[in-house]
């Protein structure tokens, strides 16, 4: 039996009609119904736990009668059902449905799906900001639960897993509530609550540092100095261990004497849902499904799925996934390592960057070497309660960097499915094999689709045809493919066509699996319309894992609506599956059978391959001409930015693919060529590792060229992209390797000036823009390189105090921009300004540039630059006595730097705008948090004047919070920080703030 704590929350069911967050209840029509036999109400917990989905048999056995059910379990199962229908007084609430027995809920009527509920809606608004509103949601959550879940339910495995998880999710809302009454100033409040919580749970971490950070900020640092070393003592007496990152973490602070020590490193989780939906008519497997669910009832496992092509282990491992996801509440992880594709396999760093990504690791915070990825998903994943689901793997070696943990240091709380040909033996794997289905399995899965009718007329043909596709399930698909919708006489023709053998069938050496499935293929090709088929031949060159009609048109060297059609043909076929709109892929076999076929036609594929990264680039170059003109427009655009926008989002692994390919195997320039086309859309958009691998293949390509001027310009973009992950000093080491010539030279210029001046150095930057400027009186130059000298010169100016000065350059770079229609630089200038008119005291003027600046990012889709603009924006109206709108601009802009990630200099920028914001409503000590963390930030990625300004910005919180002391010592370090680097701007902020009456 678990047990479960009360201590927030708390109160009884009101008008659910049913309820497991604690004894089991059923109200109907107002009045509770007695479900009074104790294996009735493990059904009805059971399917009420999976409710809106079939619950199989096979589970409700197990939940039932254990792991050893007796005999004529199976025979029992559906009395037990039939009493509880009549029990309930309603015959229709419970379905039969092919596998098993269904209860379909409204959204609000299972105490369990209103706390869900209300718990995703508390968290929502605490992202939203809204913490008083995020409280009472939270609160509202925990009232739902009534006592012990499922208390009267004497079901083993239900307390054992599904009592556990509830518990574990229960104990994470009350944390997030915690959080939310901290981020309120309710410490006092929340102490008594976390005395209890601590004394139930002494090893959860995360309630000792929430009982710290509350004492603290209650002015009792002795009792929270106190509260850490009972959580070390008690670590080490039951663990031996000690404590954690996070509970350092705040042990420091408060040691140090930090006002606003950090906040307990919580889940901020969103749990991944990346399982592809279920195959339709999934037929069979009910052992192998029964042997996997047990083996997944019991978290830690490792479970290898093996046999031969097509037997559908991917279809088997996503059905095994589903029904075991509600034992996984941390989410479920998916990927196809494509161990056996015609394209390239997906890397381990990928993969890794993927997985983060999806837990709601931020860009910023997912490391680039493997055995960094590998620590980290590795330390992500610790304490979680996740299925992966690795299909398609060629080797050991490839799944396990992917394990959740190395071998013989498994995490008890994640479980593994891995799909492979080859009988895998990762450590502690269980293997379960999938062969062929029996004859009246493979008989049922064609009756299915054909319908009842024609399956009864044709019931010998059919049972022929299954075991001339071998029984091999992706055989007999697509044998489906060509009989659906046929009639019943051509049935049996297909089947004496099929049984007449095919030209690949005779070159098959025996005990072939993939015979059967080359025979169904050969036909299906053979029906083919000749146009159709060559399409068919030529996707085997596609290097990524989807494509669209408009690369398929590429391929044939025809216009789109002709690829769009042979799509459709193939997609009847089965020879491509539908994956979304627009979007098609390939099965790995039928990949290999495109190949062959292409083979034996003496198709061109070299050729095709050539006309389909040709049309990568061309598009890549059309885009870049709407996204980023001023980088050197190739024309008049054709596209829409959102066109523009949803073409990259939508090609970007087929592009990357192409680049790595085009690097390894040539033509090589077109490697280097298509980084240059999509670098600025990779720089700001957050794909940063993927981006980081194709550009150093480009490099290598390049260097392997001999080609200099290639050369130069990936070091270039890998400066570019460092210098967004906050390596400035890395960054510079790219640009001193380059050589530029020609337009690049304004480039590896302007990048230089602004690294510089992020760095401090004023002098260097003022160099870098200088030789712009010179660059700019060149024949060769386009008015942007003028643009982009005056927007530097401009910032220079601005850091040194000179904001009159300034305005007057930046203004004259926003006449040009107009007049030379580069957006982006238009946008870079008049935010540029904006912030001149601020400190000149032009509110107004300054807001309308803003807001200009943010308009124009937005359709362009340069997400960091927009964020920046939003954070300035923020001030001018917060100065400008706009407080209230100046705060939702504030959290808008954290949200877009948070969800972007991988800008640490700009989220700096926006937590100095949101503490101001904060300050001048009247919380200053949010607003204190706020800097503090904007110079976290800052000091991370050696922005010195961010450091400066943070300092600075900390002094105005500090003396409205009362803290004088304090910030006497902060505007000292601002003013240091400031004469050494020359930032005149941000003496005069410091001093401004120190002289306000606290």
């Amino acid at each position: 039996m678990v047990e479960v704590d009360f201590e927030i929350g708390g109160g009884a069911l009101s008008r659910d009609e049913f309820g497991v967050l604690g004894p089991l209840v059923v109200r109907r029509d107002g009045r509770t119904v007695q479900v009074t036999a104790a294996k009735h109400r493990i059904v009805l917990a059971t399917l009420l736990l999976g409710s809106n989905r079939s619950v199989s048999a096979a589970e409700l056995i197990r939940r039932v009668w254990g792991e050893a059910p007796p005999d004529r379990a199976a025979q029992t199962l559906p009395v037990y059902v039939m009493r509880l229908r009549r029990a309930l007084g309603e015959p229709k609430l419970i379905r039969t449905t092919p596998t098993g027995y269904r209860i379909d809920l409204l959204p609000d009527a299972l105490d369990l799906h209103r706390f869900e509920a209300l718990a995703g809606r508390g968290a929502e608004l605490v992202r939203a900001g809204r913490a008083a509103a995020a409280v009472a949601e939270y609160e509202r959550a925990l009232a739902c639960w009534r006592g012990v879940p499922l208390a009267d339910v004497p079901s083993e495995s239900l307390h054992e897993v599904e009592a556990a998880n509830l518990v574990e999710r229960r104990l994470l809302v009350t944390s997030e509530l915690v959080d939310a009454k901290l981020g309120l100033g309710r410490c006092e409040e929340v102490v008594a609550d976390l005395r209890r919580l601590t004394a139930r749970h002494p090893l959860r971490e995360r309630f000792w540092s929430q009982l710290m950070v509350a004492l603290h900020r209650a002015d009792r640092q002795a009792d929270a100095l106190d509260a850490y070393r009972q959580a070390a003592t008690v670590l080490a007496r039951e663990l031996g261990v000690d404590p954690g990152d996070s509970l350092r973490a705040v042990h420091r602070a408060i040691l140090a004497g930090d006002q606003a020590p950090p906040r307990p490193a919580g889940p901020a989780w969103s749990p991944a849902a990346q399982l592809p939906a279920p195959v339709g008519n999934f037929v069979g497997r009910a052992a192998e499904l029964t042997r996997v669910a047990g083996l997944l009832a019991r978290s830690g496992a490792t479970v290898v799925v093996c046999g031969p092509p097509g037997v559908g282990k991917t279809a088997f491992a996503v059905a095994a996934g589903h029904a075991a996801r509600e034992r996984y509440p941390d989410g479920q992880l998916y990927v196809d390592l494509r161990g056996h594709s015609t394209s390239p396999p997906l890397s381990t760093s990928a993969v890794l960057a993927r997985f983060l990504r999806a837990m709601g690791v931020r860009s910023d915070h997912i490391p680039v070497g493997e055995d960094e990825l590998v620590r980290g998903y590795r330390a992500r994943l610790r304490g979680r309660r996740v299925l992966i689901t690795l299909d398609n793997a060629a080797s050991a070696e490839q799944v396990l960097p992917l394990l959740p943990a190395g071998p013989g240091h498994g995490d008890p709380g994640c479980s593994v499915v891995i799909t492979s040909r080859n009988e895998l033996r990762p450590p502690g794997a269980t293997t379960v094999r999938l062969d062929v289905l029996r004859g009246d399995e493979a008989w049922k899965l064609l009756a299915r689709s054909l319908g009842p009718e024609a399956a009864a007329a044709q019931f010998d043909a059919l049972a022929e045809l299954a075991r001339l596709c071998g029984h091999l399930p992706l055989a007999l698909r697509i044998a489906l493919g060509n009989l659906v919708g046929s009639s019943h006489a051509d049935i049996a023709s297909y089947v004496a066509e099929l049984r007449g053998g095919d030209r690949l069938a005779a070159l098959a050496v025996d005990n072939d699996d993939t015979a059967a499935v080359r025979r169904a293929f050969d036909l299906s090709y053979a029906a083919l319309t000749p146009a159709a088929a060559r399409l068919f031949r030529l996707v085997a060159v596609l290097p990524g894992s989807d494509f669209g009609a408009c690369g398929a048109a590429a391929l044939l060297d025809e216009p789109e609506e002709v690829s769009r059609r042979l799509l459709d043909d193939l997609a009847s076929a089965h020879l491509v599956q539908r994956v979304g709109a627009d979007r098609f892929a390939l099965h790995d076999l039928i990949g290999v059978y495109a190949a062959d076929r292409a083979a034996a036609a003496g198709e061109d594929l070299a050729s095709a391959r050539r006309r389909l990264f040709d049309w990568y680039l061309r598009t890549a170059v059309e885009v870049g001409d709407v996204l980023y003109p001023e980088l050197g427009a190739s024309g008049p655009p054709r596209l829409t930015p959102d066109e523009a926008r949803a073409w990259l989002e939508a090609e970007r692994p087929n592009v990357l693919a192409a680049t790595e390919h085009c690097a390894e195997h040539g033509p090589r320039e077109l490697s280097w060529r298509l980084i240059d086309a999509v670098s600025g859309y990779f720089g700001s958009h957050g794909h940063h590792v993927e981006f980081l691998h194709a550009v150093n293949a480009a490099l290598g390509a390049a260097r392997a060229a001999g080609d200099r001027a290639a050369e130069a310009t990936t070091l270039v973009w890998l400066a570019t992209e460092h210098r967004n992950l906050g390596n400035p000093r890395v960054a510079l080491r790219h640009l001193a390797l380059a050589r530029p010539t020609g337009l690049l030279k304004w480039l590896h210029a302007g990048l230089e000036g602004v690294v510089r001046l992020e760095l401090g150095d004023l002098a260097a930057a003022g160099g870098a823009f200088d030789r712009m400027t010179a660059l700019a009186a060149e024949d060769w130059a386009p008015p942007h390189v003028r643009i982009g000298a005056l927007a530097g010169h401009g910032a220079l100016r601005l850091m040194r105090g000179d904001a009159a000065g300034a305005a007057e350059l930046l203004a004259e770079g926003l006449a040009l921009a107009r007049a030379a229609d580069g957006s982006n630089v238009e946008a870079t200038c008049a935010s540029l300004l904006a912030r001149c008119r601020t400190v000149l005291g032009d509110y107004p003027a300054a807001v309308d540039l803003l807001r200009h600046a943010e308009a124009s990012w937005y359709r362009t889709g340069v997400r960091p630059a927009r964020a920046e603009a939003l954070a300035h924006l923020a001030v001018a109206l917060c100065l400008g006595g706009e407080r209230v709108e100046a705060l939702r601009t504030a959290q808008r802009a954290l949200g877009l730097v948070h969800e972007l990630g991988g800008y640490p200099r700009i989220e700096s920028e926006v937590q100095n705008a949101l503490g101001l914001v904060l300050r001048h409503l009247g919380k200053p000590g949010p607003a204190v948090a706020a800097h503090l963390r904007a110079l976290e930030l800052a000091a991370s990625t050696e922005y010195l004047f961010g450091v400066a300004q943070s300092h600075a910005h900390l002094v105005g919180a500090l003396v409205a919070d009362g803290r004088r002391a304090e910030a006497v010592r902060h505007a000292g370090t601002a003013a240091d920080l400031a004469g050494r680097g020359g930032f005149a701007v941000v003496e005069r902020l410091a001093a401004a703030a120190l002289a306000e009456p606290g």
